[in-house]
């Protein structure tokens, strides 16, 4: 079947009445502390249970790791069978930081020229907020549908997702046909791209030996300053280990030395690599590794190692979302519809949770929603209520399209 337009008509229709209600749910979101770290997700679940009962939603599932971290899972039916679709997002922040660097109190939701300041105003709230009145907006043509659609709000994701969506891959509570995340899409401005693909991380130290001795005799010995090799390498990593569409972070963390008097025997630092889709960790961790061998040749006196430690630390996967699927076609043709400068295919330069759904063989886009990532963990968050607004008639068109006929 397809999606008639007195469907689409309701959808519009219900959100434009639901805008004022929509800012307001949203305000009480930023209003609702949820950092990570310490990590307690449960008021703010409780807010948005509150509002579902409130566009008669009904009650979601509540699926938690620990008590303090509830994952809540809302689903609507629709009047035929069908694909699912699944709306992602993630109820944490991360901590407010130096308070004294923000204009207004990060937990006093202001509206201010346009856009609405505080916490987790783009990192995500606004994105959650727009999903669940997407979802109450599609609610009203649900016999029209043909499948599911899913809400999937997500503790811990600030915290690495142990106990929010790699918790519920792995336990199998995640089953759907593709999911859409509602990350802030925008880089340099709201709404910039529709990233289907996302970069994966590369995450390592390296660990520089020296001859630790008293300080009064490295001339005399030719000590070895770990310290200074240490340097040495952070320089030629910087300027030399460079690759296509990778992000090359050297120094992220530095230790060295032991105190005045003393020669350095060792020295630490450590590397993020934003590595680009397509790449492997036995790839990256190969380069990396005939790299540092590299170095060892033209200085004999170097000493180091390249230390790998646990994943996730190390190593999170890149995503390719298939560009011709039948989501990425309802997520383009509806922001061409409400967008009057549709986004473009890009990829999102960050991590998401993707990569946990996407290694359960479900298709998932990394991020398309309201809000700008560079604004995301800063002093002074803020998200423009355009976009807002925007995302909520995106992701109601979207599913519409999705659910309908695929044949």
């Amino acid at each position: 079947m397809d999606i008639t337009m007195n469907a689409k008509n309701t959808v519009i229709t219900f959100l434009n009445d639901h805008d004022n209600a929509l800012l307001d749910f949203t305000r009480d979101l930023v209003a609702t502390p949820s950092p990570m770290p310490p990590g307690n997700e449960r008021a703010v679940a409780e807010r948005i249970q509150g509002e579902f009962n409130r566009l008669r939603l009904g009650a979601a599932q509540v699926i938690a790791a620990k008590p303090d971290r509830p994952n809540l899972l809302l689903k609507l039916d629709g009047g035929q069978p069908g694909p699912t679709l699944i709306f992602n997002g993630h109820t944490d922040t991360k901590p407010a930081g130096n308070r004294d660097e923000w204009k207004h109190d990060p937990l006093d939701p202001v509206v201010e020229n346009g856009k609405l300041y505080g916490l987790g105003s783009t990192d995500m709230k606004s994105g959650v907020a727009a999903m669940i009145y997407a979802t109450a907006a599609v609610a009203q043509v649900s016999e029209q549908l043909a499948g599911q659609l899913h809400l999937l709000l997500v503790a811990d994701e600030e915290g690495g997702s142990q106990l929010g969506a790699k918790f519920l891959a792995a336990e199998g509570y995640v089953s759907g046909d593709a999911i859409l995340i509602g990350e802030p899409a925008g880089i340099r401005r709201e709404l910039e791209s529709i990233a289907l693909d996302s970069r994966g991380i590369c995450c390592f130290r390296i660990r520089v030996h020296g001859d630790q001795m008293h300080s009064s005799l490295s001339d005399e010995f030719n000590a070895t300053n770990a310290s200074v090799k240490a340097a040495g390498l952070i320089t030629r990593f910087a300027q030399g280990f460079q690759r296509p569409n990778m992000t090359v972070n050297v120094g992220v963390t530095l230790q060295g030395g032991v105190y005045f008097g003393v020669i350095p025997g060792l020295a630490e630092f450590g590397c993020d690599l934003r590595v680009p889709p397509g790449s492997t960790e036995k790839g990256i961790r190969s380069e990396v590794e005939q790299w540092l061998a590299h170095q060892k040749q033209l200085d004999s006196k170097l000493r180091a190692e390249v230390v790998w430690q646990t994943p996730p630390s190390t190593w999170i996967d890149p995503v390719n979302f298939p560009h011709d699927h039948p989501l990425a076609t309802a997520l383009q043709q509806a922001a061409s519809e409400i967008l009057s400068d549709p986004p473009p295919i890009g990829c999102y330069p960050a991590a998401t949770d993707a990569p946990w759904f996407a290694a359960t063989g479900i298709p998932t886009i990394p991020a398309f929603g309201p809000g700008l990532l560079p604004l995301a963990h800063s002093p002074n968050e803020c998200v423009e209520i355009s976009s807002l607004f925007a995302c909520a008639r995106i992701y109601a068109l979207a599913a519409l399209r999705y659910l309908s006929d695929q044949t």
